[in-house]
């Protein structure tokens, strides 16, 4: 699929949550402080690069943000839960460590959360037809970690919340038919009990004109065996099941979510 990158430097906004009610809390603080960058330093931060394209002329637009908003909860049956704090061996080419929340971004960046979408079909998966939609890739929403000490951005975010929980637009796109779907996170659950899991966050937003014609908001997971890898011999294998399990989560979102 031929991509339309655009560079606006627009507020990505947040979504509720339906998360394990013991990390709820601290889930929603996250994303709740997710804004964009601009194009340009998302780009230098992820290595991701515009994609030239001649512009087609079809009727509609679907814009889409992917994140960088990685998240991650260890819980233990005794130790109640908090931010993972462990580190593990970096395998790979990479010295030292590093931790969950790194390689989460290192083998699940923005460009390859677009190429799994992409492999997908997800304009068809959601209901659209791509030979009326253009897609308008924008910046990925950023880490909240880099939010923590900027009040001017967590003002945004607070007022971009309220516009996106009425029927206002993210981008400035006047394009009559118009969809946008927003990730808002990636967030790795680990519990005694449940195991591991991949929870993705997206919204999803169908435009007629000014109206908001049809919405899904929420967040799917699905199970992680080999991720994070315990050594180098299982680098490859706990990069396609990260990469599986987001694909997976998307489809089921469509499904649960969207209700295609």
């Amino acid at each position: 699929m031929k991509l339309n990158v655009v560079r606006l430097g627009l507020m990505v906004g947040a979504m509720a949550l339906a998360v394990p009610a013991a990390v709820a809390q601290d889930v929603e603080e996250s994303v709740e402080n997710t804004v964009p960058q601009e194009f340009g330093e998302a780009a230098s931060a992820t290595g991701m690069t515009a994609i030239e394209t001649a512009v087609t002329e079809k009727p509609c637009e679907l814009h889409v943000w992917p994140t960088e908003n990685y998240l991650g909860i260890k819980m233990g049956l005794l130790s109640g839960f908090g931010a993972i704090g462990a580190v593990i061996d970096h395998a790979g080419h990479k010295k030292g460590v590093t931790t969950v929340k790194d390689l989460m971004r290192e083998y699940l960046g923005p460009d390859v959360q677009v190429t799994e979408l992409d492999k997908l079909g997800y304009v068809e998966l959601l209901g659209l037809d791509p030979d009326k939609y253009q897609v308008v890739l924008q910046a990925p929403t950023p880490w909240s970690e880099d939010l923590k000490d900027n009040p001017e951005l967590k003002t945004q975010v607070k007022a971009f919340n309220k516009k996106l929980k009425g029927s206002e637009r993210v981008s400035e796109s006047e394009t009559p038919c118009y969809a946008e779907l927003v990730t808002t996170h990636i967030f790795y659950h680990k519990a005694m009990m449940y195991g591991s899991n991949l929870f993705t966050g997206w919204v999803y937003r169908e435009f007629d004109g000014g109206s908001v014609t049809r919405r899904g908001t929420g967040q799917v997971k699905n199970p992680l065996e080999h991720f994070p890898p315990k050594d180098e011999t299982m680098v490859e294998a706990a990069q396609v099941e990260l990469r599986d399990a987001y694909a997976k989560d998307f489809a089921e979102y469509v499904e649960k979510k969207i209700g295609v």
